[in-house]
C-alpha cells in the first residue's frame, strides 16, 4: 500500500517527477525496498527508521516516516507523501508531521528534524511549514554537507527544532 501510494497513485509525478522532465522516473518495487528495508515496517530496529499509515476516519490516506535517528546530532530526516490526490489539502499530513516530532521527542528525545521537499511542490513545503518546519538560510553547497545529497534537483532543505523543557 506504502509503495503503490507513492509510485501508482495521480500524485505520482508530483512526489516523484520534476517539470522540467519529460516523464516521472519509473520507481520499482525493488528499489522501494532498498530504501525503505524491512524495520520501517516492523519495528525491529526502531532508531534506524519506521514508517507510520496516516488514517483519518478509518480510511489510510497516507504515510510518515523517520529515517536513522543521527545520535551524534540528535536529529533525524522525515518523509511524507499522501496516497492520492483527494487526500491532499486537508491538513492530515501537516497533523501527521506534528505528531511523529512529538512522538520521536517523547520516545527517542529527538530534537531536530529535516525534510527535503522539491520546490516544485509548493504545497506540500506549506503544509510543512504548518507542521513548524522553516527553510534554512544555508547555501545549497553548505545544505549538502550538512543534510545529505539532495533528492531532487530543486530540493528545499526544511528543518524544525523541539527544545527540551528543564
Amino acid at each position: 500500500m506504502i509503495y503503490r501510494g507513492l509510485a501508482c497513485s495521480d500524485v505520482t509525478d508530483i512526489l516523484l517527477g520534476h517539470p522540467s522532465q519529460d516523464h516521472t522516473p519509473l520507481l520499482t518495487y525493488e528499489a522501494f525496498c532498498d530504501d525503505y528495508r524491512q524495520h520501517f515496517f516492523d519495528d525491529s530496529n526502531p532508531e534506524g527508521g519506521r514508517c507510520f499509515v496516516i488514517e483519518f476516519a478509518g480510511q489510510a490516506e497516507g504515510q510518515v516516516n523517520y529515517n536513522d535517528i543521527e545520535r551524534d546530532r540528535n536529529r533525524t530526516e522525515l518523509d511524507i507523501w499522501m496516497f492520492e490526490e483527494r487526500h491532499c489539502g486537508h491538513g492530515h499530513g501537516s497533523e501527521a508531521l506534528r505528531l511523529l516530532c512529538d512522538y520521536l521527542r517523547s520516545a527517542f528525545a529527538v530534537q531536530g528534524f529535516y525534510i527535503k521537499p522539491s520546490a516544485a511542490n509548493p504545497r506540500a513545503i506549506r503544509a510543512y511549514e504548518k507542521a513548524g518546519f522553516r527553510r534554512t538560510s544555508l547555501f545549497d553547497a553548505e545544505a549538502m554537507r550538512e543534510y545529505g545529497r539532495k533528492d531532487s534537483i530543486d530540493t528545499v532543505y526544511m528543518t524544525r527544532n523541539i527544545e527540551h523543557p528543564f
